[in-house]
């Protein structure tokens, strides 16, 4: 009787610490970009702030989850500045390039965010 009593206060003990598992956060933040530019002038244009987000359910016996996330976030900042007018072409680039990743028990979700700005002559 006793075994089975050391059992199942395990079986509670592991259960219950498996269902408080906490939020992981991860940031980025920086210039993801290895190109240098250095501005002397204001040669620029800032055209806008976008943020993209994706997300995904979590499957807790597969690394699949993470596969593309932040592809998709970006895919989806890029979808919103078109929605505003404003698309990466001739001299336009990302700046200030920030990655939030949030994680917990059901879901991953992935945002995304940074400035659009034109180079002028």
């Amino acid at each position: 009787m006793k075994k089975y009593t050391y059992f199942l206060l395990a079986v509670v003990f592991l259960w219950s610490g498996m269902s408080c598992q906490s939020t992981k956060y991860q940031g980025i933040l920086g210039n993801t970009i290895t190109t240098h530019v250095e501005l002397n002038k204001a040669n620029f244009n800032v055209l806008g702030s976008f943020i993209g987000v994706a997300s995904v359910k979590k499957v807790v016996w597969s690394i699949k989850d993470r596969a593309g996330l932040i592809s998709e976030a970006k895919k989806d900042l890029l979808e919103e500045a078109k929605k505003a007018g404003v698309e990466l072409t001739g001299a336009r680039t990302l700046i200030n390039f920030t990655i939030d990743m949030i994680e917990n028990r059901n879901r991953i979700t992935c945002s995304v965010s940074a400035e659009i700005i034109e180079f002028t002559k």
